[in-house]
């Protein structure tokens, strides 16, 4: 029996690049391995096009993006291309970019995103910026943070995207997941163990909240010589809540060892429906809004 809307997550092994087209290359490689499983979502992880920053010498983070805005078009086209011949849908991880500057008087001031895309066969392409910047973003990047939360109507159901820290906020998880969302893609990248595990913990605990399935991929490896990117450190994994059907642990799938692979987690409909059905708890039916106000009046 064919796999049902398989979700395919990205472990990104970093190295130093010899050239843009050597990038390109490893990126094809996944999808083709990820298609051969019959996957029909693939999910590249944050700071995805900083691998291309081992081309270029040291740079500051300021001119580390400028040099990745300057490969957005190029970006563009080539996963709108990946994805129409794939067939498959792509969560091309994140990538830097700037959109228009400082209205105010003085020096140009160039606003970044770190934004995800979210590209279909269909040439559609859906997108979301991180909202919440961690505290290095906030304090040593040139970074803007992004004040939307949206969901993509999918083939294999509605699609949320939570960037790395986003998911360390459940208040984002539930306004998407009010919002119809049965899947969240988190596209991550963290450089430490402690890192990742509050990422995957949350992630975790977003999927037991809300019913829902939630996938993280992220970058492992070493690229020497780049600071922005310089180590990576992940497990990407494909969760559902702790409760029938799904596993007591609910773990679909997670990657081993800390490099370079995919793994593969079915997000099934119908079992999450059963799920918010027949499960033993139902914690996204059973809030009490009324009672967390009344509360929140209180402070």
């Amino acid at each position: 029996m064919l796999p049902t809307n398989r979700i395919a997550a990205v472990q990104y092994g970093l190295s130093r690049l010899r050239s843009g087209e050597a990038f390109w290359a490893n990126v094809r490689r996944y999808i083709t391995k990820a298609g051969d499983e019959q996957a029909k979502l693939i999910v590249f992880p944050e700071y995805l096009t900083g691998h291309l920053l081992s081309l270029a010498p040291a740079m500051t983070n300021a001119e580390a993006c400028e040099y990745l805005h300057a490969r957005t078009d190029e970006y563009m086209t080539r996963f709108t291309d990946l994805s129409r011949e794939s067939g498959m849908m792509i969560l091309a991880g994140t990538h830097i970019h700037r959109e228009g500057s400082s209205a105010a008087p003085g020096p140009e001031v160039k606003a970044y995103y770190n934004e995800a895309f979210l590209f279909f066969p269909d040439g559609r392409v859906e997108r979301h910026k991180k909202n919440h910047l961690t505290p290095e973003e906030q304090r040593a990047w040139p970074l803007l943070p992004g004040d939307q939360y949206e969901v993509h109507d999918t083939e294999i159901g509605k699609i949320a995207i939570q960037i790395c820290y986003d998911i360390e906020f459940p208040e984002g998880s539930r306004i998407v997941a009010d919002r119809g969302a049965d899947i969240i893609l988190c596209p991550s990248y963290t450089d430490a163990a402690a890192g990742y595990w509050r990422v995957r913990n949350c992630s975790q605990a977003r999927a037991i909240e809300n019913q829902l399935y939630v996938a993280i991929s992220g970058l492992v490896g070493s690229m020497a010589g780049v600071e922005q990117v310089d180590v990576g450190f992940s497990r990407a994994g494909v969760f559902a809540p702790c409760d029938r059907p799904f596993p007591p642990d609910g773990i679909l799938a997670v990657g081993s060892g800390n490099r370079g692979g995919l793994v593969y987690g079915d997000a099934d409909l119908r079992l999450l429906t059963e799920n918010r059905t027949q499960g033993g708890v139902a914690p996204f039916r059973d809030r009490r809004p009324e009672l967390y106000a009344a509360y929140a009046l209180r402070t």
